[in-house]
């Protein structure tokens, strides 16, 4: 349900179209972390701890209490476990994890492939709380039975191939277990490639310490990642594009055969922030072009150059930049980046809150079908088009 949360909005029947929109849509948020903290944290998803009003890496935006309060009836778990590099460049982070994760030698050691098939076990274990409430999707048509009786679906990604080790054959395990996406990059180089400075210049971790990330260093793709590439395509999962450079991004629309969906789930334009994290106009038609589609962040430093506090005003010019380039509302999804430890915008701090950008939508003059593509229409077509 779409609690009171969203009343602010107007008249009742406009709450009441959310309500609707999120329940048909159904609302779906593509790239979401509540695994990070049942994993590092031991934490129960079924519990709402805090959100917070700005950067918080224990703060809990996107447990499942959060996600029925704001009427997400799907969401793809981005499994992300930390680089190694991360705790060894970063003497802050490394005390921290010894301070406040449980078993926090897992993070220091051990095979980094392993640790992530203990996240996904984490996630499916708070699923396994509420088997009347939630449910895992391993396909696509999985998701839309899952709606139909009514439960939240849950679909497994995988954000960095770091974790895989350089073994081709992790993959299938991966797509094996449920996975249906993955992001060959993210902050370190990884043999796969080349990739983005991923973390805000203004966030205060990166002014405390001495990070060397090799942002845009090695070939934009490498032989392994070709390979990569191709096994993925074998076993149907899909890629997302998200932390590459515009090089790779680029390498990448060359290897992945045409008729296959390419996703970017958590990102900007170039046309209102040009950062290399973001997507040009050219990589927006090449998505859409693919029948893919483009997660709309909510995080301000990504979305806009001038990093305002609030972010609806910027989630909508993004929106409509994606629609003005591509011709149509279907290369439009959200992927919030919720508890992926970052700091969302003032007027959008969790999950509870998906209803004001339904709502503005709706404002701002989009037609309910073309609002529920954006909420979840363009995001299940993807999964079936690419997920098989």
């Amino acid at each position: 349900m779409v609690k009171d949360d969203h009343r602010e909005m107007g008249e009742k029947d406009v709450v009441d179209r959310v309500e609707r929109l999120h329940h048909d849509a159904p609302l779906t948020d593509v790239h979401v972390h509540p695994s990070l903290k049942a994993y590092l944290y031991n934490r129960n998803l079924w519990r709402h701890y805090w959100s917070g009003a700005t950067f918080d890496p224990f703060s809990s935006r996107s447990d499942f209490e959060m996600l029925e309060k704001g009427g997400v009836g799907v969401i793809w778990a981005a499994h992300y476990l930390p680089e190694r590099e991360l705790l060894d460049q970063c003497p802050l982070i490394r005390a921290a994890a010894e301070l406040f994760v449980i078993d926090s030698h897992r993070l220091f050691r051990g095979s980094l492939f392993e640790r992530t098939v203990e996240m996904i076990g984490a996630m499916e274990r708070e699923i396994a709380r509420r088997p009347e409430r939630v449910e895992l999707a391993r396909s696509a048509a999985d998701v839309v039975r899952i709606r139909e009786a009514g439960k939240l679906a849950v679909v497994h990604t995988v954000e960095g191939c770091h974790v895989l080790e350089g073994e081709l054959d992790n993959l299938e395990v991966l797509a094996n277990l449920g996975v249906a996406m993955i992001t060959p990059a993210h902050f370190y180089p990884n043999g796969i490639a080349s990739h983005v400075d991923g973390i805000p210049e203004g966030m205060f971790i990166k002014k405390v310490c001495s990070f060397e990330f090799g942002a845009g260093g090695g070939p934009p793709l490498t032989e392994f990642g070709r390979a990569l590439l191709r096994r993925a395509e074998t076993l149907s999962m899909i890629v997302d594009v998200t932390h590459c450079t515009r090089e790779a991004r680029e390498a990448i629309y060359s290897e992945v055969n045409r008729e296959r969906p390419l996703v970017a789930s958590h990102v900007g334009v170039t046309h209102l922030n040009p950062d290399p994290y973001n997507l040009s106009d050219e990589e927006i038609r090449e998505i859409a072009a693919r029948s893919g589609a483009i997660g709309v962040i909510f995080m301000n430093y990504w979305l806009d150059r001038d990093h305002p506090k609030d972010g609806l005003e910027s989630i909508w010019k993004t929106v409509e930049h994606i629609h003005d380039v591509s011709g149509s509302w279907d290369a439009v999804m959200l992927g919030t980046d919720f508890d992926g430890f970052t700091d969302p915008p003032d007027d959008l701090r969790d999950s509870s809150s998906m209803g004001r950008v339904t709502g503005m939508l709706l404002e701002r003059g989009v037609s309910e079908p073309d609002v529920a593509k954006i909420l979840g229409g363009n995001a299940q077509r993807v999964l079936e088009a690419g997920w098989r």
